[in-house]
């Protein structure tokens, strides 16, 4: 198939277009993708949601093709009908799904309009831990799309592996972040500064995916060496949040450890303002809030998850320590908070880095590319 003369159609599709790692990729792509070859739209299967308000705000059509349905709690089997309809009238030629939900419908439709072209991005970053009925799914369409894309290299090498995919079905593309917002501002942390004390950020859904736990024992640990010098602010809410607050309390951490909820555009505002992020992750596939920090400058202490130790593959550009390891942890933190030198160098390290590889744009380019190499096929 050959796309000439006009612009290639693209689709991005998604179950929901609430806050997540996949969703701010779509809201990225389409930020900063070639508009002169690309006319996207992007496509939700369920809910609008945050970053489909973002995009919106962007100039970027969203088109919804739920339905709403009397009983809140009953299935919406026909949205793969809706979506096939909508391909077709609008002659699509490519698209490009980021969920489970997305992959089936996307799936189901190509089955009878083959001539559209499909890729799929695989966003889950612990395989083979996935949830049985995600994985049912995923391993009976993977075949479907002409193209799988993984957002890193162990992720690719994980889900090959549990799905036995051959090594030339799948790709990777790996996350870009834009900054453009980064210069937002405002006081939400400032008392803390005045204090005089050095403030360690985290920006996380309180899951058990972010080892929030293990915040909070790093805490205790620093407490006892660096007393009143430090504070954690973690901007995210989650299902944790009430047992966190409880372990906060009974740890007396209170005056270490604050929790400030969910935080509107929580990485524009907090992260210009902390002196180190930390983030504790249990697994990642690859962190879309590390990229930013790393656009942010900061200084950073992060686990050996995912792909971050090839994001952070030099000594100069953070620490990055094994998950769960709570001692080596505090040490690398001690560090930061008394040697405000490090941190500099440290920041200005990771920024480099970040503009060598992480862009919004160069990873627009890059699918782009695998765009245009899948329509020409």
């Amino acid at each position: 198939m050959t796309v000439n003369n006009n612009k290639i159609k693209l689709c991005l599709l998604h179950s929901t277009l609430h806050i997540g790692g996949a969703e701010e990729v779509t809201a990225n792509i389409c930020n900063t993708i070639n508009k002169d070859i690309f006319d996207v739209t992007v496509c939700y299967l369920k809910e609008m949601g945050t970053i489909g308000n973002k995009i919106v705000d962007q100039g970027t059509g969203v088109i919804g093709l739920t339905k709403e349905i009397k009983k809140s709690n009953k299935t919406d089997y026909f949205t793969s009908l809706r979506l096939r309809s909508y391909l077709n009238r609008n002659n699509i030629d490519l698209v490009h799904s980021h969920d489970v939900h997305s992959l089936v419908d996307a799936s189901l439709c190509r089955l009878t309009l083959p001539s559209i072209r499909f890729i799929h991005t695989f966003h889950f970053g612990n395989y083979p831990n996935r949830e049985p009925e995600m994985a049912k799914f995923e391993r009976l369409f993977w075949r479907v799309p002409d193209m799988l894309v993984a957002v890193a290299e162990k992720q690719k090498n994980d889900v090959c592996n549990y799905y036995k995919i051959p090594s030339d079905r799948i790709t990777t593309v790996w996350n870009g972040v834009d900054v453009t917002n980064l210069e937002k501002n405002n006081d939400i942390i400032d008392g803390y500064k005045k204090e005089g004390k050095v403030i360690i950020g985290c920006v996380n859904t309180l899951i058990e995916q972010k080892g929030m736990f293990d915040l909070i024992k790093v805490s205790k640990l620093l407490r006892e060496k660096l007393p009143n010098r430090f504070v954690f602010v973690v901007a995210g809410d989650g299902p944790l949040r009430t047992k966190l607050e409880e372990k906060i309390k009974k740890d007396d951490l209170e005056s270490y450890v604050k929790l400030l909820g969910w935080v509107d555009s929580a990485s524009a505002v907090i992260l210009p303002k902390v002196d180190i992020f930390f983030q504790p992750s249990l697994w990642e596939a690859m962190s879309m809030v590390l990229l930013e920090a790393m656009a942010a400058k900061k200084a950073i202490v992060t686990t050996s998850v995912g792909e971050t130790p090839k994001i952070i593959c030099s000594a100069d550009q953070g620490v990055v320590v094994e998950p769960g390891n709570i001692e080596e942890m505090a040490t690398s933190l001690q560090l930061l908070i008394e040697q405000v030198s490090i941190r500099e160098k440290y920041g200005l390290s990771a920024g480099l880095r970040y503009q060598d590889n992480f862009t919004a744009a160069k990873m627009a380019a890059r699918y782009e590319a695998l765009y245009q190499k899948i329509i020409n096929k």
